[in-house]
């Protein structure tokens, strides 16, 4: 890529541990169009630092939840030639492939330059990339709700006014813990109208703008069948992701031509529990930043997961639509709220394990302005965002710290200790009962100070292996799986999933690692007496299972070359004190490959 527009010193801080030749010769490639001066200032909301809520939580607040509606629909209809209108900002992750902010680049080894969006999935800036991404989406949702504040009439216009100030982009929390009388997608998000009050007073059901986008116009020469790969096997195409794109007007999901949310909530209810242990995971176990925060292999590794990998069923799932794949996902309203949620989580990683942040990695996966093989760290320019109209790039070093950029999380807003943050989010993600309390009673141990044995499954499998760069699901599974794939998600023997987003058309090799937590449905099977402690690995051995599917439907194992599954265990050190995660200790040891 070529950056124009950098000064000396900036320039040198980027250098990193780089060879300084190299790396400039690199930043010099990035092209820009705009003259000093003239680029678009990602400041983020202004006027303080205010939490984002929940986004179930955010519908309670009255004045404040009528400004979010009425803003997203203000911002959603803005022209789309306005470089700061939804679908432009939506299109900086992905396609339309086309220069924002004069930050054009050009790939030296992919012949698919023209199929990439900024976004670095697989990458060492996969989490902080999103961080200013998220924050120049909240800037505009701010402006709108301000504009709009203005024009209600006293006294309700002083209230308004002070929602807009605290008005935040609102997380969907997809892995906390819901009654089953209760959706785990939001009716906020499925409800096809939705009551308003506009400025005048006047009272109304719209069209809900967290319902869909509705692309005014759709142009074929930027949204079109190719970002939307039909996930071709021997056995013919999985679905119709082309129609999707082709033909669809508004945002889908979990349907071709129309959302089944319905549907969709069945299969996030049945991956909940899964979801839920993998976040608890990542956010209790001490690893390298660069290893928690992204699949691209950086880091020494921690075997706890990553933020990424927790990340991507959650796209999946709502395969047939615009959610999956990756190249249309920011155009639906509920992207930004997953990536909310994400960037909520590496917060909470950032405030548990302060002392570890971005250090070094080269690019597996390449961008539209980034090379595979670039040797990226915490001074890399998070193209295309700039924090200033002189030119100065958003950095992985420049956004650590969420309250500079005007926001922050409901569990960190007070400042907690610690110890405070623990106890939450033990409380939020933790085990009710877990297999060490079982564990104890049943070898009649001391229900303090003493230790247990995790057990995973370490799930590689090649991120752009299914043809066209098609996104993948690998469903780990304890016992016998069904003929029918539509049963799979919904059956007693499902345990998790390792999801690849994939790519279009992309031609790179790369691997990258998930793990499936074991233990809680071990902890069933020790309940109803299937299995006994010692008896643990045969078991697993003989009985865990994995398939491919997408969209519930099959995918032959052959149709991904690469994919290994291994049996992992790991000794956990059991905590004393409820403000203390238990810890992985020993390293993991490896108990044969699961082929079955």
């Amino acid at each position: 890529m070529r950056i124009t527009h950098l000064t000396a010193a900036s320039l040198l801080s980027s250098l990193g541990h780089a060879s300084p030749l190299s790396q400039m010769s690199r930043f010099l490639e990035i092209e820009t169009r705009q003259s000093p001066g003239s680029y678009f200032a990602i400041t983020g909301a202004t006027g303080g630092v205010y939490p984002r809520l929940e986004i179930r939580e955010l519908e309670k607040t009255g004045e404040m939840w009528n400004l979010y509606l009425l803003a997203m629909i203000s911002f959603q209809g803005t022209n789309q030639d306005d470089i700061a209108s939804y679908y432009q900002i939506a299109g900086i992750h992905g396609m339309p492939w086309v220069p924002w902010d004069g930050v054009a680049g050009s790939i030296n080894d992919d012949k698919n330059t023209n199929q990439l969006g900024y976004c670095p999935h697989a990458n060492l800036l996969f989490g902080t990339w999103h961080r200013p991404y998220l924050a120049l989406f909240e800037q505009q949702l701010q402006k709108h709700a301000t504009n709009i504040a203005n024009q209600f009439a006293s006294p309700a216009k002083s209230t308004y006014q002070a929602a807009a100030i605290k008005l935040r982009i609102p997380f969907w929390d997809w892995a906390k813990a819901l009654p089953t009388s209760e959706p785990v997608l939001p009716t906020a998000v499925t409800s096809e109208k939705i009551s308003v009050t506009f400025p005048n007073g006047t009272k109304a059901s719209v069209d809900n703008p967290l319902f869909d986008y509705n692309f005014h116009p759709l142009d074929h020469s930027q949204i079109n069948g190719t970002g939307c790969p039909v996930t071709g096997t021997q056995n013919g195409p999985v679905g119709g992701l082309p129609e999707v794109c082709d033909n669809d007007l508004m945002t889908v999901r979990n349907g071709v031509n129309a959302s089944d949310h319905p549907g969709l909530d069945k299969k996030l209810r049945n991956i909940l529990p899964s979801q839920r242990t993998g976040v608890y995971a990542i956010l209790s176990q001490w690893q390298h930043f660069d290893s928690f925060s992204n699949q691209g292999n950086c880091g020494p590794g921690g075997g706890a997961g990553t933020l990424e990998a927790v990340h991507n069923p959650i796209h999946t799932q709502m395969w047939p639509g615009h959610m999956s794949p990756a190249s249309v996902a920011a155009f639906d309203p509920i992207f930004w709220m997953h990536h909310a949620n994400v960037d909520r989580q590496m917060a909470l990683y950032q405030v548990v394990f302060p002392e570890t942040y971005v250090e070094q990695c080269p690019a597996d996966t390449p961008t539209y302005s980034i090379n595979r093989g670039d040797l990226l760290d915490a001074n890399s320019p998070l193209t295309p965002f700039h924090k200033n109209a002189k030119g100065d790039w958003w950095t992985s070093a420049n956004s650590r710290n969420t309250r500079d950029m005007g926001y922050t999380y409901p569990e960190l807003a007070s400042n907690p200790s610690n110890s405070t943050l623990v106890k939450q989010i033990k409380t939020l993600y933790g085990p009710a009962t877990g297999f060490a309390a079982k564990y104890k009673r049943q070898n009649h141990l001391p229900s303090r100070s003493t230790k247990q044995t995790r057990y995973l499954a370490k799930v590689e499998f090649p991120v752009y292996g299914l043809n066209a760069g098609a996104p993948y699901n690998v469903l780990m599974f304890l016992g016998n799986v069904s003929s029918d794939s539509k049963t799979w998600l919904g059956s007693e023997a499902f345990v998790g999933l390792a999801s690849s987003l994939g790519g279009v058309n992309m031609r790179s090799e790369m691997v990258a690692t998930a793990t499936v937590d074991l233990n809680d449905k071990i902890e069933k099977k020790i309940g109803s007496k299937e299995l006994t402690v010692e008896g643990t690995v045969e078991y697993l051995r003989a009985n865990l299972r994995w398939r491919m599917e997408l969209g519930e439907n099959e995918i032959p194992k052959k149709e991904v070359e690469g994919i290994k599954v291994v049996l992992i265990s790991t000794e956990v050190e059991v905590a004393e004190k409820d403000d203390v995660f238990d810890r992985w200790v020993g390293g993991f040891v490896e108990h044969g490959e699961v082929d079955i």
